[in-house]
């Protein structure tokens, strides 16, 4: 019985230590780039994106609230038609580089400790080392998200609030 307390008490000191992540995306169709070859704009990528945020948002900045208002989407590569059937596949270029705009927000309880203005856009983006399984059809995206997520919200950074 004492281990369920013990038990319970972790729970609550882990629940209070998540940080509470929201991402809006504002106008999404009128984003660059979410789109299949129809011009149906793939609304599961922008959850697929909004799942990443919440996820990567949640482990560097333990405990804050953090909001981001998701301006623009363009994802790597261009739908193109492809073979004699005309399939349409999204190609890939070194001139087609991924790229999102937002804005965010990070509180710690009602006091403001960091926000900005950010246009990621990863240049070398089929050059340089990624983690993320080949599978993954938005790892170009996810690897420009940790990178600057990474950068922004160094351990030390996040903890002072600075």
């Amino acid at each position: 019985m004492r281990h369920h307390w013990i038990a319970l008490g972790l729970l609550a000191l882990a629940a209070g230590a998540q940080a509470d992540v929201k991402v809006n995306f504002v106008n999404p169709e009128k984003f660059s780039d979410i789109r299949d070859r129809n011009g149906f704009r793939q609304m599961d990528v922008l959850k697929d994106i909004e799942a990443h945020l919440v996820e990567k948002a949640g482990k560097l900045l333990p405990g804050r609230n953090v909001r981001f208002d998701v301006t623009d989407v363009d994802l790597a590569g261009e739908i193109e038609p492809f073979g004699r059937r005309a399939e349409w596949l999204r190609v890939m270029r070194s001139v087609t580089s991924p790229a999102m705009s937002f804005k965010y927000e990070v509180r710690d309880g009602d006091t403001v400790v960091r926000q900005g203005e950010v246009n990621l856009r990863d240049m070398d983006y089929q050059n340089s080392l990624n983690t993320f399984f080949d599978s993954d059809p938005l790892r170009y995206e996810k690897r420009m998200i940790d990178r600057w997520m990474e950068r922004e919200f160094k351990p030390a950074v996040a903890a002072s609030g600075r």
